[in-house]
Formats: C-alpha cells, sequence, structure tokens
C-alpha cells in the first residue's frame, strides 16, 4: 500500500467522549513529531516560539499526517495546544481544504491572513479552500488550552487537472477561484461533509491496510463534496491584494489605532485622519488585516487584557475595565468567544507556571512577524531558506511598503 502516513497519538477505537479525552491525556507531541509529519506538505519547519526542546510536549492528543497514494495528503488533529506555539513552515503549491469542527487557528499564508474555526466565527461551522500557485511560508499561531478539532485535506494541481475538474458542478467557480495565488473560499459544509470528517477523526479500529484505505476514501469523498459545494454555493471570492499604497495607507492606520487604543475613537474620527470615506477605510482595512476597524481594536484590547491577567495578576473585574467592558460577564464571554478559554483560567495558568517567551498567541501583526511581509511586490523574506528557531535567534523582520 503506496500510502506515507505518520500518526502521533492513540488510534480512537470508540465514539465515547471519555476514550477520547482518556487518549488525550495519554499522548503528547513534541515539535520533532510535527517536523517529521510536515515534510508531506512543506519544508523548513520551525517552532519560532516558545523556545522550547525538540523533544518537548506542544499538543496533548491526536495529529495525523498521511500522503495518499491518489496524491492527496490529509492532515487531521483532535488536540490541544499546550503552549502558546507559533510555528511556520514553506507549504507546497496546491489547494488545501479544511474542515474546522472545534476551536480554531490563527494563520498566516504569505501576505493573507485568516481565523478559522468556530471559535472565531461565533460558533459557525465553516469550510475554507485556499489555493496557492507558488510555495509560501505558513505560520500558525496556537494559543494555550485551545482544542482544535480538524481535517485538512491537499491537492496537488495536476491532481485537479487528471482527475477531470470539468465534471464537477459549476467548475467555472472552482477553477476561477483556483487561479489566483492565496485566493480563497469559506463555504458552508454540508451534513455528508461533516459525517466524512469525523470519520476521519474518529476511526474505526482497523489493521494497517484497511485503515490507509479508510483514509484515502474519506479524503476523496471530501475532495468532492467540498469542489462541488464550492461550485453550487459560488461563495464570495477572497482574493485581496492592495495596492502598495493602500497598503502604507493601512499600516498608517494601524499606527493610529495602536497609538489610541487607551481612547475612545469613532470610525468618523479614524477615517477623517485617514483621509478617507469610512466606507473606503473598512474596505481597505479588512483586505489587509482581515477584520473591520474595530474588530481590531477590540481585539487588541481584549489581547491587552489578557497580557495583564498574565503578567500583572489582574482580577477579571480590573482586565475587564482595562478593555473598555464595563460588564465582566460581558468581557468574560468575549475573552473566552476569542481565545477559547475563560479569564479566570488565563490568570490561574499565571500562578501555576512561569510564562514562556512572552504571549506568542497573541496577534502578531505583520510589523511583529519576523518572516512575513505584507507587500506583493517584495522579494520572499530570506528565512524562508534560513528559518530561526528561537526568538533569540537573528532574523529579519517583516517589512512595510517602501515609502515612495
Amino acid at each position: 500500500m503506496a500510502t506515507d502516513s505518520s500518526q502521533i497519538g492513540p488510534r480512537v477505537t470508540t465514539r465515547g467522549t471519555a476514550a477520547l479525552d482518556a487518549a488525550e491525556r495519554a499522548h503528547l507531541v513534541s515539535p520533532d513529531d510535527i517536523a517529521r509529519a510536515s515534510r508531506m506538505c512543506g519544508s523548513h519547519f520551525a517552532v519560532i516560539t516558545p523556545d522550547l526542546p525538540g523533544e518537548g510536549a506542544v499538543l496533548r492528543g491526536r495529529y495525523q499526517m498521511a500522503r495518499l497514494r491518489s496524491g492527496l495528503t490529509l492532515h487531521a488533529t483532535d488536540a490541544c495546544d499546550m503552549h502558546d506555539l507559533t510555528t511556520q513552515l514553506v507549504h507546497k503549491e496546491g489547494v488545501t481544504i479544511s474542515l474546522f469542527l472545534d476551536g480554531m487557528a490563527d494563520v498566516t499564508l504569505g501576505e493573507r491572513r485568516f481565523l478559522l474555526g468556530p471559535a472565531a466565527s461565533g460558533g459557525k461551522i465553516e469550510g475554507v479552500v485556499i489555493a496557492r500557485g507558488e510555495p509560501d511560508l505558513f505560520r500558525r499561531r496556537g494559543r494555550q488550552g485551545m482544542h482544535v478539532r480538524k481535517v485538512n485535506v491537499s491537492l496537488p494541481f495536476d491532481w485537479l487537472d487528471g482527475e477531470g475538474l470539468e465534471a464537477v458542478a459549476g467548475h467555472g467557480t472552482v477553477r476561477s477561484l483556483l487561479s489566483d495565488h492565496l485566493s480563497s473560499a469559506r463555504f458552508t459544509p454540508s451534513a455528508r461533509l461533516l459525517a466524512l470528517a469525523e470519520q476521519v477523526l474518529r476511526p474505526q479500529s482497523y489493521g494497517p491496510l484497511l485503515h490507509a484505505l479508510h483514509l484515502e476514501s474519506r479524503a476523496l469523498e471530501i475532495a468532492a463534496e467540498a469542489l462541488s459545494l464550492i461550485g453550487q454555493d459560488s461563495p464570495d471570492r477572497d482574493t485581496s491584494g492592495l495596492r502598495p499604497r493602500e497598503q502604507r495607507r493601512m499600516w498608517e492606520v494601524h499606527d493610529f489605532l495602536e497609538a489610541r487604543l487607551d481612547g475612545d475613537l469613532t470610525l468618523e474620527e479614524v477615517a477623517r485622519a485617514a483621509g478617507m470615506s469610512a466606507n473606503a477605510l473598512q474596505r481597505l482595512f479588512r483586505a489587509a488585516f482581515g477584520m473591520t476597524v474595530f474588530e481590531y481594536v477590540r481585539r487588541r484590547k481584549l489581547e491587552r487584557a489578557r497580557e495583564a491577567l498574565q503578567e500583572e495578576g489582574l482580577t477579571v473585574s480590573e482586565a475587564a475595565y482595562r478593555a473598555g467592558y464595563t460588564s465582566s460577564a460581558n468581557f468574560a464571554t468575549a475573552f473566552r468567544r476569542t481565545f477559547g478559554v475563560p479569564p479566570k483560567q488565563m490568570r490561574r495558568r499565571n500562578s501555576r507556571s512561569p510564562r514562556s517567551n512572552g504571549p506568542a498567541g497573541s496577534m502578531a501583526w505583520p510589523r511583529a512577524a519576523s518572516c512575513m511581509s505584507l507587500s506583493r511586490g517584495q522579494a520572499r523574506p530570506q528565512a524562508v531558506s534560513a528559518v530561526c528557531t528561537s526568538p533569540e535567534q537573528s532574523s529579519p523582520k517583516a517589512e512595510r511598503p517602501p515609502h515612495r
């Protein structure tokens, strides 16, 4: 059987949640484990933060990567982040279908940022398809305590061409979507698609041969079903690429907001400072940073409150006030929705153990991302070929588009 599979963590042989929890407690996944598995989808894997030994534990649960006979690659995770873990690798070209059943992922691919998963979308389960026309730098920012259940199926372009994409309903829409580097589309998974993902995450007890066949059949069905849904639904295409002048202006807005996070700004005041209409500001800011102006401000205030809970030992009420909330209950709800854990739990963690190299799970906007660039026109960062492995190592910082 020509299936190359790397499974880390015990195989769950029952659908009972108690058995699943026991399996998660039983196994730890290390950076070395992830590095070996990641060779199936890319190269130059590195842990950016925290600074951990290669054999140290970063995930608790089940982590699997499999290269299938058909040419597809399947990646399944049912695990909990043990740290605010930031990792990166250079991802191969191709198309990836992602289904997040629980938790969230804060990832950057090239110059695009994606917040994926129910914890990032108010509990709504979405699928996303992302096309990579060339190898590009992928970075994931995990959050301590976040339990992620997801299934990714990656398809090489030659597989799509050879397997008859024209037979898919709405193939013109699909082909148009996949024609641009870093184009993406979100869609609502069907009940069938969710069932297939669950069958990957909770397989029956098979021998090696049947398990490989099981994974391959589910991966092929997920690919066919997802591509069909994209063709039928004609989802909004998301290929945002700003001109250099627009990028510079959005960086100026970014700095304007960062300098005034303690104040109460209106959208009109921000737009006036930027010299554009409120509608234009919202459109350009969302294209640059993946969220609206006030989604950004709200998130940054929550992140600062999170850091204060961890570093200063503030009470939840004090952190709520600092984030601009008059109700501690509303603050706790927003905090849990954003970070996946209640603020009290974040404060308890700090009292139990020292914090590792800063809050890697915070919103590290492109300026703070050591191997990232917002500008389309710039050369690929040198860190792609010489990946930094700890925050102490020298590495190029993300650059803004040059002023002209």
